[in-house]
Order: C-alpha cells, then structure tokens, then sequence
C-alpha cells in the first residue's frame, strides 16, 4: 500500500515534535520571504535588488558554512540551536516594526538577509544533526524525506499565505507572522531531548576542523560527487523563486494573490514528491536516481520559463517542486549515510551551504543577466545549464556508479 509506511518516523515522539514545529516555523518564514520580495520589489521595481537580496543572504552561507559545521560537531546543540531562532524572531520583528513606522529602506531588508544567513550558517548543519539522533538508523532515509517536505511543502502554505495576506495586513503584518513563528520553534527545543556532541579526546583547533570537513568532502568520491550534482541543481536552477515577482506582476499579470499561488504551486508538488519518497522502500542506483530527479527539475522549469499562461505555468511549478524535494531528499539521504557521528555536522552544514547558499548566489549573476535579456529567457538558460551539466557529471564520471542504493547501505 503506498501510504503504509510513509509516516513510520512520526512514531517517534521527539521527531514528530521536531518536525512540527520546523513545519510551522519554516511556514512564518516563507510567508516572510513572500513580504520580502515583494516589499523589495515595490521599493526599487528593479530585478536587480531581488538577486541582490539573494546575493546578502547567500554570501554570508558560503562564507561562514564551514565555520558553522565545525562549531555544530564541538557546542552543545540546544544551545546553539536558541541562539539561532532567538536570531531570527528579532530579524522578523525588526522588519515588522521597521515597516509599521514607514521607516523601512532597502538596505535595511538587505541587512537583515546577511545577518540571517550568518546564523543560518550555524543553525543548518544542527537541524540536520539532530535528525540522525531522532529516529533509528534504519527510518533515517524516510525522517530525512520527511524533514525535506517540511522546507519544499510548508511553500505550499507560507508563500499563498503571504501573497494573500498582503492586501489585509500589509508586510508589516507578514514579518509579524513570520516572528510567530520563529517563536513557535523555539518553543519546541525545549520540549525534545537533544543529544550532547560528542566531544573527542584530543580536540583539534577550530580552524583545522573546518579544514578537516572540507578536506573531507573534496577527498572523498562519494562526497565530491554529492556536492558537484547538488550544486548545479541549486546555483542553475534555485534562483527562480527570487524572479517570481517579475512573473507574477510584469509576465503573467496576476499581482500579490497570483504570487503567492505561483510560490505555493512547488510546494504542492514538493508535498507529492515527499510522501513519494518516503513511500518507497526499494530505491534505483543513485546515478540513475539523480538524474532523472535533476534533469526533470530542470525540464519542469524551462517549461515554466517558456508559458504565459496562468494555469499552465503552475503546473510547470508543481512538477520542479516534486523534482526538486526528491533530488534533495535523496542527495541528503546518501550524504548523512556516508557521514559519521564526528563529521556529520561538518558534511551537513556543505549540504546547506550549497543548497540554501549557492542558490541565492546564483540569483545575483543570474539577476544580472535577467536585467539584460528578461527574466523568463533568464530561467530558461538556466533550466538548458542544469540538464546538460548534471548529465555530464553523473554519465561520464563514475564515482555514483558503484554506490549501493539508499535502502542497501
């Protein structure tokens, strides 16, 4: 039966709790990203600040990753974890009160995006290690699949919820949502048992850890080529969600309410895809899997790119969200399975330095281009690049090929 086992990991008190309120929290947050761009966009109408706004956010991720992983593998999780969110609820109601008196500036949205990044930097790679201690080794593919729904299916809420709470409350009111959320999180630490890190004998300086992951992650076959695939399918094809503005208002004609439903579209998908994979309890060679994951997300969006009509381009996002969740999911999976209890943290916070930080810098360059030449012609480029690219990596290099499937490690 193909719902039998989807939800197996949430027999587990502390996972479902965690999932919970990761679930809402991260809803709040997209509701204010919603806020954000199109704040942003009133402000300038320029493309240009809604890939610069990506760069702020991105920049401070590739900078920092590294640091973070090395701190989340020697602190202790929960305290790390707070200070985190406890970051993030100020940034939202900073926006929010900012945005309530009149006061607020670009700049102002642009500093709150690199401060955020900063401490995403840390709270990423905690997140993803705190997922391997929830759950026995042998639910872990299906927690991860789950986990990953939350980040790519709360977009089938957040976003439609901020395009179409923007006519009533306004952004102020969004970014006053989002810290509700924040705070709903924080809230949840306090309620799950979060493992001490193990700390090791003799405890290298900082400064070698991350050099020791890093080393790690471009030594190592498995991972190298983890890294290589997802970050294609991130930096080519992610940025797409910062030029949504530009579809919703100037393309498709369709305003706030139609933003939220073309941001709410790949959740949906993301949603189908989830339960897809956690579903499956038998999984292709990672090659095979990869590809056909990476090149349909990249298929999904050159369609996207191409359609002016409403309808259609919603389909189009419902298929990259399901493409999109699986290729993540899967990618998550094989790396948290070739990782141990020393470098987990270390591999994860890579993971999420590409996946969360090479997309918004991808959407910099890219926003330059689409200042240039157009956004939609932009996305299409940039769906060609991912299907070509990732077919290469994983055709004619054979480091996948000898992996074990998921479900045979």
């Amino acid at each position: 039966m193909f719902l039998k086992n989807t939800f197996r990991a949430f027999r587990h008190r502390d996972y479902f709790i965690f999932w919970c309120g990761l679930f809402l929290g991260h809803t709040g947050t997209l509701v204010q990203v919603t806020a954000q761009g199109w704040l942003i966009f009133q402000l300038t109408n320029s493309p240009f600040y809604l890939g610069l706004d990506g760069l702020c956010l991105g920049l401070p991720r590739v900078l920092f990753s590294p640091l973070g992983g090395a701190v989340a593998d020697r602190m202790n999780r929960r305290v790390l974890f707070l200070v985190t969110q406890t970051t993030f609820l100020l940034m939202a109601l900073s926006l929010g009160v900012m945005d309530y008196l009149g006061i607020i500036r670009v700049w102002h949205v642009l500093i709150a995006s690199a401060i955020t990044g900063f401490f995403v930097s840390f709270e990423q790679p905690v997140r993803q290690s705190i997922v391997h201690h929830l759950v026995p080794r042998s639910e872990l593919p299906n927690a991860i699949a789950l986990y990953q729904m939350v980040f790519n299916g709360s977009a089938l809420f957040g976003p439609s919820l901020g395009g179409m709470l923007i006519p009533f409350i306004d952004t102020k009111g969004c970014f006053f949502a989002a810290a509700v959320g924040n705070l709903i999180v924080l809230l949840t630490i306090f309620m799950i048992r979060i493992p001490a890190t193990a700390r090791p004998a003799t405890p290298n300086h900082l400064s070698q850890d991350m050099v020791e992951g890093l080393t790690l992650a471009w030594t190592k076959p498995i991972f190298l080529s983890l890294f290589t695939v997802l970050g294609i399918v991130t930096f080519c094809t992610k940025p797409y969600t910062q030029f949504m503005p530009v579809f919703a208002r100037d393309i498709l004609d369709v305003g706030a309410p139609g933003l939220g439903l073309l941001l709410m579209a790949p959740g949906a998908g993301a949603i189908l895809g989830g339960l897809t994979l956690a579903s499956v309890t038998r999984f292709p060679k990672p090659h095979h899997l990869l590809l056909i994951l990476g090149a349909g997300f990249g298929l999904s969006i050159i369609l996207f790119a191409g359609s002016r009509n409403f309808p259609l381009s919603l389909v189009c996002l419902f298929f990259a969200g399901g493409f999109q969740t699986t290729f993540l999911s899967s990618t998550a999976t094989l790396l948290q399975v070739h990782a141990d209890e020393n470098n987990r943290g270390r591999i994860m916070s890579l993971f999420g330095l590409i996946n969360r930080g090479l997309g918004p810098m991808g959407s910099f360059p890219f926003g330059i281009v689409a200042t240039r030449i157009g956004a939609s012609e932009t996305v299409g480029i940039c769906g060609l690049l991912t299907i070509g690219l990732i077919g290469y990596v994983l055709l004619w290099h054979p480091q996948l090929r000898d992996a074990k499937p998921i479900n045979e490690i």
